[in-house]
């Protein structure tokens, strides 16, 4: 069983689609950090206040199948443009802590997809 961390930066704002997405397909249990984006381009000013916004960072410990599937998920929202971020996967070589029911379903989810 190998496992990835799915790595999702998006506005503050979708933050809860992101997490939407994840658990229809199966994932859940992730680890939400706030931060503000630094880009090139001009900022933004409103009332001589800039404003660069505030990004959020989604990240899951899945295990490689079902990242795919969450992140084609992710993907068909981007197409659609009802979506805007970045989602990446990163592999993960050892782990430990991870919850024994986690590991038990992960398993569970391997054994009926190997059957279809």
């Amino acid at each position: 069983m190998r496992f990835v961390n799915l790595v999702v930066i998006t506005s503050a704002e979708n933050e809860d689609a992101i997490k939407n997405i994840a658990k229809d397909c199966g994932a859940d249990g992730a680890t939400v950090i706030q931060g503000r984006g630094s880009s090139s381009g001009a900022k933004k000013s409103f009332f001589s206040l800039t404003f660069e916004g505030n990004q959020t960072i989604v990240n899951y410990v899945l295990e490689e199948k079902l990242s795919k599937k969450v992140l084609r998920a992710i993907n068909k929202m981007i197409l659609d443009d009802e979506l805007s971020c970045v989602a990446f996967t990163m592999p993960i070589s050892h782990i430990v802590g991870l919850d024994r029911e986690v590991l038990r379903k992960f398993e569970d989810t391997i054994k009926k997809e190997d059957d279809l």
